[in-house]
């Protein structure tokens, strides 16, 4: 056959958990719009894969649609393909998972579409060499692969006009597909005759095949491609094109491909993905791990809650658990590229969200469990303390709480982020940045003329040595509870001296108790009386830093300052961090009161709409200036409440009258 074979593939997703608007504009913009053009071509052959997540909206939101697919895959003009149920990066899981992902898609596309896929697309079209065993196992018979990848193989040009057979090391095999970066290039910003032109440069003798494959939002949903693709009609003159074309251009689907087709050979692919990501992230997607330890925290909770889920075998529950923890195995919030990703604060705690979920399925937390254990791989031991109410994971670096979990939400309140420094930051000028972890109890001694606003720009003089340094930890067991004891003989500078201070924190926790009771002492050995400015810090996160229904609660304040507030309060004896739409509040409560400083934590990023500030937390700051004596321990202590809030029907409920009492109101004076 002279000419080239082209295969045209797009794939569709929107993260589980997104804002309703954004599956909405993509629909409007690009998935309708694309089958409506495609029922005006049926001589055009198409490749198509959509997520699990969006399926599930479609079908609840627009079941048409689902039935539009289903005509043209009955009448042999869109093939569809599977992949990771909820989008997940299918290497990082446990095979267990990758299997249960893609078995999930596979049987959804069977029951929606009365077909069995044969290829696979790659979340984020991320390789690993070990995945080729997986797929096979998992019923796949072909995926696609970036060919930047196969030129790192040394297969290139004309010699990659095909399909290759990829092994695994125990024998396994499933066929990869090059995806055109040319092609990727120039659609739909090229026009249609260079694409052409293009496709041309590439035909020959024998079956030859050139693959374009990219994001179906790539086709209306973009800024400014649907104008172009629809309303200018790209994509309509480059099928018309096509078809015009057809003595030499022979459109095919990658089923129909590998199924008359032989492979040109066998292929070892090196681990990669498309040259964007591999920009981002330093060479290998796993970087994002190291690089965002949020990230790395949520994957490490992830492979935990994993095995949980795994060792249910015969429970009832399994399947439901299952389904969470493959929800919160999507791949959006762990990584970050030029979009969104792990700054985007609903999809982070949605992934959190979804493990803790399947968490309380697996492990309800029945009674109090204190393990030891190095759940974020850094080489030393975290202390994990789990009951039916919360997980407070405790930290030796800087003696902190870096994961807190309000399970009857299920919220972890400790899902923030710290403000790095991006590439992108030198657009904007400006910007705070972190120079440590944003979590809970995180210890200081500030410098006089430090200010909330400084502190909160991460902008003021640090005294002491505790903020970052090694803890130690130790657990003291107690009937129906038991002690955390974190302590540091570390220093702090008074004047031009480096004075060794002790800290030590002690953590109550009750078995069933929603809360914790948190107790300071600070002591020195020396001679002199030494004057301190000690503060302990927290950052918590909400839904939302300035929505209805968000909002700080303080005892002797009438208002209710919203969570992104930056402000000083004095003589605070309680103080709650209230969402009404989670119904949930922390509360604070304090031994003796206090001065509390409140601002949240912003980071920039890129969004579609340019560089935009987001809220991440909002940091609560408690301080006391003291006088330490020798040998005379300052001592300090407050409580950590976590609580569920009544919805207002329950609220409404409760103030209801009891038995023969007259309603409010009614009473005659």
């Amino acid at each position: 056959m002279t000419g080239i074979r082209f295969a045209f593939c797009l794939h569709s997703h929107q993260p589980p958990g997104n804002l309703r608007e954004n599956f909405e504009n993509a629909y409007h913009h690009a998935y309708r719009p694309f089958l409506e053009l495609l029922r005006r071509h049926p001589q055009m052959k198409v490749v198509l894969h959509y997520s699990g997540a969006l399926l599930s909206w479609l079908q609840a939101n627009h079941p048409r649609f689902l039935g539009m697919i289903g005509r043209f895959v009955a009448r042999g003009q869109v093939e569809v393909m599977t992949g990771g149920y909820y989008e997940p990066i299918l290497p990082m899981l446990p095979e267990r998972d990758q299997i249960g992902q893609i078995t999930k898609l596979t049987h959804r596309l069977e029951g929606l579409f009365n077909t069995r896929p044969k290829g696979l697309w790659l979340t984020e079209r991320i390789w690993e060499p070990a995945l080729a065993g997986p797929l096979s196992r998992g019923g796949v018979r072909y995926t696609l692969v970036d060919d930047n990848n196969f030129q790192r193989a040394g297969i290139a040009g004309e010699h990659s006009l095909g399909h290759f057979t990829a092994r695994s090391p125990t024998g396994e095999s499933i066929e990869v597909f090059p995806i055109s970066s040319g092609l990727r290039r120039a659609i739909p910003f090229e026009s249609p005759e260079a694409v052409l032109d293009l496709l041309r440069s590439l035909a020959g003798e024998g079956d030859r095949l050139v693959l374009f494959a990219d994001d179906g939002e790539k086709l209306g949903d973009w800024p400014g491609t649907h104008q172009r693709v629809y309303e200018q009609g790209w994509l309509d003159r480059f099928f018309r094109l096509l078809a015009s074309n057809r003595d030499w251009v022979h459109v095919t689907t990658l089923g129909e491909f590998v199924e008359q087709v032989a492979p040109l050979g066998p292929v070892d692919l090196p681990a990669g993905s498309y040259a964007e990501m591999m920009e981002w992230s330093g060479g290998s997607w796993r970087n994002f791990l190291s690089r965002y330890l949020e990230s790395n925290l949520m994957y490490r909770k992830m492979l935990r809650v994993s095995d949980a889920v795994a060792g249910m075998a015969g429970s009832e529950q399994q399947e439901q658990a299952r389904d969470h923890l493959y929800r919160g195995q999507a791949n959006d919030p762990y990584w970050h590229g030029v979009f969104g990703g792990i700054y985007l604060l609903h999809l982070r705690t949605g992934g959190h969200r979804s493990l803790q979920s399947a968490e309380n399925l697996a492990a309800p937390g029945d009674g109090l469990r204190i393990e030891e254990t190095d759940l974020d791989g850094d080489g030393q031991e975290e202390a994990l303390a789990t009951s039916k109410t919360l997980n407070c994971y405790l930290h030796r670096t800087g003696g902190q709480i870096f994961e807190l979990d309000h399970r009857p939400t299920p919220w972890n309140l400790l899902a923030t982020l710290t403000r790095r420094r991006e590439r992108y930051h030198d657009q904007a000028g400006d910007g705070a940045f972190d120079w440590y972890p944003r979590r809970a109890l995180i210890d200081h001694f500030l410098r006089d003329d430090t200010s909330v606003e400084g502190f909160a720009r991460c902008q003021y003089g640090e005294q002491g040595d505790f903020v970052n340094q090694p803890y130690s930890i130790s657990i003291e067991r107690r009937r129906a509870g038991a002690n955390l004891i974190m302590r540091r003989d570390g220093g702090v500078w008074v004047s031009e001296c480096f004075l060794p201070i002790t800290v030590t924190k002690r953590l109550g926790l009750t078995e069933g108790s929603p809360e914790i009771n948190v107790e300071y002492c600070l002591q020195h050995s020396g001679r002199e009386v030494l004057p301190l400015w000690f503060a302990t810090e927290s950052s918590f996160v909400l839904s939302s830093g300035n929505a209805p229904g968000r909002h700080y609660q303080i005892s002797s304040l009438q208002t209710s300052p919203p969570l992104d507030a930056t402000a000083a309060y004095a003589g605070i004896s309680e103080f709650g961090l209230v969402d009404e739409c989670l119904r949930c509040r922390v509360r604070l409560q304090f031994g003796e009161p206090t001065t509390l400083w409140t601002f949240p934590i912003l980071t920039l990023s890129h969004t579609l709409e340019g560089l935009k500030r987001s809220y991440q937390g909002s940091c609560v700051t408690a301080h006391w200036r003291i006088e330490l004596r020798p040998d005379q321990p300052w001592c300090t202590s407050f409580r950590i409440s976590l609580e569920t809030i009544p919805s207002a029907a329950q609220e409404q409920e409760s103030a209801a009258p009891q038995g023969d009492a007259p309603p409010v109101g009614s009473l005659e004076l």
